[in-house]
């Protein structure tokens, strides 16, 4: 995901919740503790029973649209994401290349 995509993402995400009609420092409050109640959820879940994998960017994505912290965190889980993403294609690919007769 490109960082344009991310922004428009974030955009929207505050505009279904309906985050831009609250005070800026109510929303941040808010979204600061929803955020971090859902990344902090994320992490316990790591070792603990749970959907880690989706709690954690959850978090993330809430504390990114108000936060630059979260926003760069998020910029760079995405780049790794995206580069683990394109080693696994071309791993796919260079076996698909090898099965092939």
């Amino acid at each position: 995901m490109s960082e344009q995509n991310a922004q428009r993402l974030l955009k929207k995400m505050r505009h279904w919740l309906r985050l831009d009609k609250f005070h800026p420092a109510i929303r941040k409050a808010v979204v600061g503790i929803i955020g971090g109640i859902f990344f902090t959820a994320g992490i316990v879940m790591l070792v603990t029973p749970g959907p880690a994998i989706v709690f954690i960017p959850l978090g993330l994505l809430l504390l990114a649209s108000e936060f630059k912290w979260a926003e760069r965190w998020m910029n760079r889980a995405t780049a790794c994401m995206n580069r683990w993403r394109e080693k696994w294609r071309e791993r796919k690919r260079r076996r698909a290349a090898l099965a092939k007769p």
